[in-house]
Order: C-alpha cells, then structure tokens, then sequence
C-alpha cells in the first residue's frame, strides 16, 4: 500500500538529523526497536546517508545503537577496528529475518533501499531522498560506469513511497533547479553557503548541498 505524497514532511538541511532524532526517539519511548527506510531514486544519496547516520549517529541516538542495513549488506563493528559485513539479499518479503540475531540489541534498524515495500511490510519512519533529475544524472555519471544507462533507465520511474509508514520524510539538498545541467565548477559553487557550516564528514555526502527543495 502506498503512502500518499500528501503526509509527507519536508525536512529543512540544517535541522533534519535534530528534527529526524526527536521523532525517533519519541517512538523509541512506546517501542524497543523503530525501522527507518532511506529511499529514493538511484543517486539519489542514500547510501551515503545510510553511512553517516551508521557512523555519526543521530542526536540521542549512539551509532552502537543503530543497524544499517545497505542493499542488503549490514555492517556490523568488529572488536572496534574492523567491520564485519553480513549480507543476505532477498527478492521476498521476509521482514530482514537473516539479520535478526545481530539486531537484537540495536535501538535503531535502518534500511536502505529503492523500494523497500519488495522486503518490508512496513516501517515506523521513511524518509524519501529527492533531487533534481539533471543533478542526479550528473552524479550517477560521475559515479557509474554504466551511470548514463542507469539515469535512462529511471528517468521516467516515480519515487513514490510505497512501504507503510507511520512517519513519512522528504529530504533534498540542493540549490539550484536550473534545467541546464551544472558543470563541475558550478556544483562546487552551489557547495559553499552549506559547506561552511557542515561538518568535514558531511563534505561528499554534501556535494550539491546546499537548501532543501520543496
């Protein structure tokens, strides 16, 4: 069943991880554990969301408490300097359940993912990753042999969010939605304004951040 666009929530780029921790934490007080879906269209930066939220956490909420689970890859910390890579890919609904006994004592479960209805029932919060199509296709071509083929493949596809969810997120971080795409020089200057105030970490994930777009 999909959730319709209509109670979705912008979330502004200098306040998302406060304003994404209070609702977690305050569904953290009614339950034991809470699922958050990262989605959007490829390129779109959840993986790289899904790796700072796994590494930084979120205010109240200690990284060790966080599961993230990245097509379908967790990432689990080994004696505290290595990582060890659990992976279970799966074309059927099963809810995670490969990954269950590592999850146990994680406050927090994140999955990453296009379309995470094909693997979840439902999820407590989703939080839809958005940006313009010409800044996407930019970046799967910058990232991707094969990005040209990957854009055209998706050009044309919705990003609706089709999971249930009690709590549904849209998060977009770029400036400019000029229809011409933007050249290398001109992505680092849409950067700035965001850049300095953005944590070093932040930087690649930020690469054409800058104001969220309604």
């Amino acid at each position: 069943m999909s959730v319709p666009a209509a109670h979705s929530v912008a979330l502004q780029p200098d306040s998302w991880q406060a304003a994404l921790a209070q609702v977690c934490t305050h569904l953290l007080q009614e339950k034991k554990q809470i699922l958050l879906c990262i989605t959007g269209k490829s390129g779109a930066g959840k993986s790289t969301l899904g790796k700072l939220i796994r590494k930084k956490g979120l205010p109240g909420l200690q990284p060790r408490k966080i599961g993230v689970i990245d097509d379908g890859v967790l990432a689990v910390p080994l004696f505290g300097i290595f990582t060890r890579r659990i992976k279970s890919r799966s074309r059927e609904r099963d809810n995670l359940a490969p990954f269950s006994h590592f999850l146990k004592n994680k406050k927090m479960v994140v999955y990453v993912n296009t379309k995470p209805e094909r693997r979840l029932d439902r999820c407590d919060v989703a939080l839809r990753l958005r940006l313009p199509e010409e800044i996407r296709e930019q970046r799967l071509n910058d990232r991707d042999h094969d990005g040209g083929i990957r854009f055209r493949s998706t050009v044309n596809a919705d990003d609706e969010v089709g999971i249930q969810a009690d709590h549904v997120f849209d998060l977009c971080l770029v400036e400019s939605h000029d229809p011409a795409p933007l050249t290398g020089a001109q992505s680092s200057m849409v950067l700035v304004p965001f850049l300095s105030k953005a944590a070093p970490d932040m930087a690649n994930w930020a690469s054409y951040a800058a104001e969220c777009c309604s």
